[in-house]
């Protein structure tokens, strides 16, 4: 993929890879609900369809994502899109960092939920009497 060596290009490649972390924080967030989804790049249709029945304060919180839907695949061929400069890119990557803060700790209590036990569960207790 020469587009990816091209030294023109590789704001653009900041670009697609803000709307890369955008799309797998929302699908970890997802994965972490239990929540299945179609193989999609369109952020305004995860965070509708598939965000917003979970946490609708998190879905219009996130708003603010959905202008990098353009940059998931017509960013990278120069035919197809727009050139990124740095001051561009720096914003996009302004726009990956917000939905870091956003979506992270949501997922990081999913997890750490599901690491502790529950606090009267009697089959644990009796694992943990064995001992």
């Amino acid at each position: 993929m020469a587009i990816l060596n091209s030294r023109d290009s590789r704001f653009n490649n900041v670009a697609f890879h803000c709307q890369q972390t955008v799309e797998k924080l929302i699908k970890a967030f997802l994965v972490a609900h239990g929540v299945g989804f179609p193989k999609i790049h369109d952020i305004a249709r995860l965070l509708d369809e598939y965000v917003h029945p979970i946490d609708a304060d998190l879905a219009v919180r996130a708003e603010f994502t959905r202008n990098l839907n353009v940059y998931a695949v017509a960013i990278r061929y120069p035919d197809l899109g727009e050139t990124i400069d740095a001051a561009a890119a720096r914003s996009l990557v302004d726009v990956a960092d917000r939905a870091w803060a956003l979506f992270e700790p949501r997922i990081v209590a999913l997890v750490e939920a599901e690491e502790e036990p529950a606090a009267d569960d009697p089959e644990e207790d009796a694992a943990n009497s064995d001992a």
